[in-house]
């Protein structure tokens, strides 16, 4: 389970996350949605522990956020940046067995895990050995995903993960990122400024504005009964762009 309480973000006094309170239960997919600028990647580096909230707590499986705590936080969590940002000199492989080497794993279990994993995402294994430049787009999003998920997080959080993939490439992975979600029963936190995404993969959405959540609440509820004139007007953008 992952907590916010009264959790803000102020930059040279200006605000960027209001007081935000969230609980998001174990296996639950939230789903940030918002322009660019609303807050919603802050909010996300700041549950990474990358960002220091200038108030408030964050909790992830009871464990609060702290300078003392940070490591084992991050052992429960796995974490899936726009593009991916993977190592270029480093093969698939070891791009995604990094962590597990990094605590010590043994090779027989980290080859253990690789063959879950790929099957769980459909990447191919002949790829493995193949550097992120030899790879497709849609094949590095799925060695992130696939190093963020390594030591099997309670915790996944992913920053706009498909947003640079054409739509026949993006229409795959989504499918098989929703499979690799029910399959490993993280909590997630997805953030996205696209509503296909958004209905495509969230249990509930919480849209920012400003830094400021303004509703929150199952996809075809917010679409259907907007809160506001931003929200309605948010809606509206992309469904007469689609």
């Amino acid at each position: 389970m992952l907590e916010l309480r009264e959790v803000t973000k102020l930059y040279a006094g200006a605000t960027v996350v209001a007081p935000l309170t969230l609980s998001v239960p174990a296996g639950e997919v939230l789903v940030l949605l918002g322009p660019s600028g609303c807050g919603k990647t802050t909010i996300l580096r700041m549950i990474a522990g990358l960002v220091t909230p200038t108030s408030g707590e964050i909790t992830v499986d009871g464990l609060p956020l702290s300078n003392a705590t940070i490591g084992q936080v991050r052992r429960k969590l796995g974490y899936v940046i726009q593009e991916g940002g993977l190592f270029p000199h480093l093969t698939a492989r070891a791009n995604i067995v990094l962590m597990a080497r990094h605590v010590g794993w043994s090779r027989e279990r980290m080859n253990r895990r690789l063959v879950e994993l790929e099957e769980m995402t459909a990447f191919p294994p002949d790829a493995l050995d193949r550097y992120p430049t030899e790879l497709s787009g849609g094949q590095r999003q799925r060695v992130s995903l696939m190093r963020a998920l390594i030591l099997e997080p309670s915790l996944l959080l992913l920053d706009e993960p498909l947003g640079a993939l054409d739509p026949l490439i993006r229409a795959g992975l989504q499918r098989d990122l929703k499979t690799a979600f029910a399959r490993s029963g993280a909590t997630v936190v997805l953030v996205t400024h696209d509503l296909v995404e958004a209905s495509w993969f969230a249990d509930r959405v919480c849209v920012l504005e400003t830094g400021r959540v303004v509703q929150e609440g199952p996809f075809a509820e917010i679409v259907e009964r907007p809160a506001s004139q931003f929200v309605r007007e948010f809606v509206n953008s992309q469904v007469v762009a689609s």
